[in-house]
């Protein structure tokens, strides 16, 4: 039985190491301008993408290059001057998206790395698989709206050729991501480098009845709006057997946080090993997926049909064991310390770690740091630039440190 590759999110150095020690066969990180996502990935340059390629090589990981943007003339022309750098990497494959950019890296690498074709393309059926792999990709990114049915009827007009789908993540309100509402509402072009998740905004919904023009009537939801374009989060870590049919399982989401790299590849590599292996799953494993922040879980439309969503979600499939949604808004309980980079001051000691929200002094936190420690922590105090003491801390003050009281830990390599 083939076994599927899990392949992972690494949008920073730490997050693509967490991944490949904990059951990643490959893990995708981004090119410097090149790729969607820019502002999420913290790996800022191309020595920095050649250390975690490289050290993700010494752990027996593949390394898969994003380059995925729609591009204009101009990004052609950033392609063709980093064209050395990019094969100095020596990854193991290119995912991309765009006709260009694929006619522009087979010029100048040509057979020196494989190619992958991103979902971004919206690749739907059995012929357009064909037509690529016939121009020499190697394996196919397919759209997350086809089923788990259609998948398996282009593996059997195609076998041939590798399929790779998302079986996690966040799912998009257009095909595969294709978006201009990130355009319209933030001047950000979505289609290159930035998703702003508008589909995530609140809005405030009006009705205007035929016979009472200019009247408004505002739909009521809860305090916090109406999320009209914000779909559910896709989770298949319940279905076994069907998921065979994917060569390789796709997690999506380089912009959340280690704990979510470390608990989904973790459970998805379980589920792939017990179902190869024959072997009974553990539960406590599989559960990891909803301790993360999310949106309420659904299977996707792998194991639903695009014609019953959103308007039938009573009929909807939905398998996972807790459908409920983990808030959001408490992803900053799970923050990530650099134990190698620490400064004294006043008899304490202050770590290193890049804030993603808010962080005040006796704020509680889940906190992961570099030696697989995790630590239930309590903020005792805040440095801002290795010298000045703070109250408070947001997502822009880079040079952060902070010290704390540990309530509890544990080792995450024997979990």
């Amino acid at each position: 039985m083939k076994k599927p590759e899990i392949v992972a999110p690494g949008g920073s150095y730490e997050k693509a190491m967490i991944a490949a020690r904990f059951g990643a066969d490959a893990v995708y990180v981004w090119v410097p301008f090149l790729s969607l996502r820019m502002r999420q990935n913290k790996i800022k340059n191309f020595d920095e993408l050649k250390k975690t390629i490289d050290d993700l090589h010494k752990l027996w990981v593949k390394a898969y290059l994003t380059i995925n943007i729609f591009p204009r003339n101009v990004d052609i022309q950033i392609i063709e001057s980093t064209i050395e750098q990019i094969w100095k990497l020596w990854a193991d494959s290119v995912i991309f998206s765009d006709p260009g950019v694929f006619t522009t890296l087979k010029k100048y690498l040509w057979d020196s790395v494989n190619y992958h074709l991103s979902t971004q393309t919206n690749t739907l059926n059995a012929m357009a698989v064909k037509f690529w792999y016939d121009l020499w990709v190697d394996r196919i990114v397919v759209a997350r709206e086809l089923s788990i049915k259609e998948i398996k009827e282009i593996k059997e007009q195609v076998p041939w050729v590798e399929i790779e789908a998302f079986v996690h993540g966040a799912m998009c309100m257009t095909y595969s991501g294709r978006c201009l509402l990130w355009e319209y509402f933030s001047w950000r072009d979505g289609n290159k480098w930035e998703c702003s998740h508008v589909c995530r905004y609140n809005f405030n919904v009006y009705l205007e009845e035929e016979k009472r023009p200019g009247k408004f009537f505002k739909v009521e939801e809860d305090e916090t709006g109406s999320f009209l374009l914000s779909s559910k989060d896709l989770c298949v870590i319940e279905h076994e057997d069907e998921l065979l049919a994917i060569d390789a399982w796709k997690i999506e989401w380089r912009s959340k946080s280690e704990f979510y790299v470390w608990a989904t590849t973790k459970a998805y590599s379980h589920l792939r090993d017990c179902v190869v292996e024959w072997k009974k799953t553990e539960r406590d494993i599989l559960d990891l997926v909803y301790q993360i922040p999310h949106r309420q879980y659904w299977d996707g439309f792998l194991f639903n049909s695009i014609r019953t969503a959103p308007d039938g979600e009573e009929e909807l499939v939905q398998t996972t064991t807790k459908t409920e949604a983990w808030p959001l808004d408490t992803e900053k309980q799970y923050i990530w310390t650099t134990t190698d980079e620490k400064i004294e001051k006043d008899w304490k000691v202050y770590y290193k770690f890049s804030p993603k929200d808010n962080i005040l002094i006796g704020d509680k936190y889940d906190m992961l740091d570099q030696t697989w420690i995790w630590r239930k922590i309590e903020v005792s105090g805040i440095l801002w630039e290795e010298q000045e003491e703070v109250e408070k801390l947001n997502c822009n003050m880079k040079k952060a440190y902070i010290s704390w009281k540990n309530l509890s830990e544990w080792n995450i390599l024997t979990k």
